[in-house]
């Protein structure tokens, strides 16, 4: 169904929290192919991953009826809840009152759940961390890049930029760990980005035969049409879109020089993943969710052909605090989400959503590096606001985000190493997580800057037919040279249907 323009307003909606049986959508020429058997070739999620996520669902449901318990009852002690190794971890400061305990029996029949202590309650860190970052603020001081706190209730985490310690941290009420990442790394936002030499300069070439994978060397082009790289119409989640606004570059996409072999940057323009789709203020008005760092709806997006895909409007209203932004896209959405590499043609068909939970395992599907299926929900679940780089340059103060640990499990796919397609259709390899890139200038992180704007989800069944259930989108990586390689942040949904009034496209109520 072709979207229309519409204005958001500040409101919370519920939303569907479980998987359904996968519906087949209309044949559609242009479209790519809805993954519809398991484990089949080009899908990312190897059996094991899989059969875990579906075995966490059971979990996770009881997990989010406690949270929403503790939540609606405004319990003070509560700090948080995760899965630890098949068990609901509930933390809690002081004596868990009878109503909330007696929500904690009631599951703990269903799946297994303990109690611990935490030294400081959700609301308590909260506080705290509000209090930190409003100093900050007020003195317009940007050294302390990024603060959270775990659902353990152990504390906040301070990032901060340089060697001096601001001293609004030690006026902060809580225990608070410091991170340091070099002074440089936070505060330049993004790198220099150098361009192919010569005459393929930010060139971008429609492939003549569009159903080949060329590999030659330079030329920026040769994927499937449709495909992550030229997405189809109506659009789908997880494609490759391009600000065509943007001041600078991120980075966001490699191709092989010819002839050197040398690994370069394609040029200096601002990748992302498009998102997620969603319906706009509880209508059938379609939209995709992106990160606001990639742009706001009022800029033009295009894929890497330099076909525009997306209606630019200034009637989707933003909030600058959110990390999340909407854009329109040319003919509609479907819901679906692209999976496999960066050059796939096969999909998940998209259930419902749900809030994350601390211990969760999900997969990200990012349009530069292609599916990636060993990540995990941290313990910091909608309490992270951090500075974000953004696509003129500048950085917003984005709140509400999520930890995401990424991490290698040995197993039949990639025990160490895992190879993604270039632009140009040749491959690279990734985990050296010694620095950015190898020695061929290929990505050694295992999701790239153009992954950025990638949903997050679960495979919470392992029949051969069922939707995925979205759980946020990608809208930052580590904060620094200094930090993990392996860490990123998301938005949740719950934060983003408490931002906009938005509800799920999903194969139950997509529009013909």
């Amino acid at each position: 169904m072709a979207a229309t323009l519409a204005a958001t307003v500040l409101t919370l909606q519920p939303a569907p929290v479980s998987a359904e049986a996968g519906r087949q959508p209309e044949s559609k020429p242009a479209g790519p192919s809805p993954q519809t058997t398991q484990e089949s070739d080009g899908h990312s999620v190897t059996p094991a991953q899989r059969a875990r996520m579906a075995a966490e669902e059971p979990l996770v449901q009881a997990a989010l009826r406690i949270r929403a318990a503790a939540q609606t009852a405004k319990a003070s002690g509560f700090a948080g809840v995760a899965l630890r190794t098949g068990t609901v971890t509930v933390y809690w400061k002081g004596t868990v009152p009878p109503d909330i305990r007696k929500a904690i029996d009631q599951e703990s029949a269903k799946v297994p759940v303990a109690v611990q202590k935490a030294a400081y309650s959700a609301e308590e860190l909260a506080r705290a961390a509000d209090e930190l970052t409003r100093k900050m603020r007020v003195l317009s001081d940007r050294s302390v890049v990024s603060v959270g706190y775990p659902v353990t209730g152990t504390g906040i985490t301070a990032t901060v930029a340089g060697a001096k310690t601001p001293p609004a941290l030690a006026d902060v009420k809580v225990s608070v760990k410091v991170v340091r990442v070099p002074e440089t790394a936070a505060s330049t936002g993004r790198q220099r980005t150098p361009s192919i030499p010569g005459s393929e300069r930010n060139k971008a070439a429609r492939p003549a035969d569009s159903g080949s994978r060329t590999t030659g060397t330079t030329a920026v082009g040769g994927w499937p049409i449709p495909s992550r790289q030229d997405d189809a119409t109506p659009a789908w989640g997880g494609a490759h879109v391009i600000n065509a606004n943007a001041t600078g570059g991120n980075n966001g996409w490699k191709t092989r020089v010819e002839g050197t072999g040398e690994v370069v940057y394609v040029d200096n323009k601002y990748h992302c993943t498009s998102g997620f789709p969603v319906q706009l203020n509880g209508t059938t008005e379609e939209a995709m969710v992106g990160a606001l760092s990639c742009g706001g709806p009022h800029r033009t997006f295009v894929d890497p052909s330099g076909d525009v895909v997306n209606i630019p409007t200034n009637g989707i209203a933003v909030d600058p605090f959110s990390g999340i932004s909407m854009t329109v896209p040319k003919g509609g959405a479907e819901p679906f989400i692209y999976d496999g590499d960066g050059w796939s043609q096969t999909g998940w068909q998209i259930a419902g959503w749900e809030a994350p939970v601390a211990g969760q395992s999900v997969c990200v599907a990012g349009a530069e590096t292609g599916n990636f299926c060993d990540a995990t929900i941290g313990d910091e679940v909608g309490t992270q606001t951090a500075l974000i780089s953004n696509s003129q340059g500048d950085s917003n103060e984005t709140r509400n985000m999520t930890n995401v640990h990424t991490h290698v499990h040995n197993g039949p796919v990639w025990p160490n190493r895992r190879a993604y397609r270039l632009a140009d259709g040749t491959p690279c390899n990734g985990f050296e997580f010694l620095r950015d890139v190898d020695e061929q200038g290929c990505l050694a992180v295992p999701l790239g800057r153009g992954d950025i704007g990638a949903p997050l989800y679960t495979v919470p069944a392992t029949g051969t037919q069922t939707g995925v259930i979205i759980k946020g989108i990608l809208v930052h990586q580590h904060d620094g040279d200094g930090q993990n390689p392996n860490s990123y942040h998301m938005v949740g949904v719950d934060k983003i249907r408490a931002t906009y009034i938005v509800s799920p496209l999903t194969s139950a109520n997509d529009q013909p």
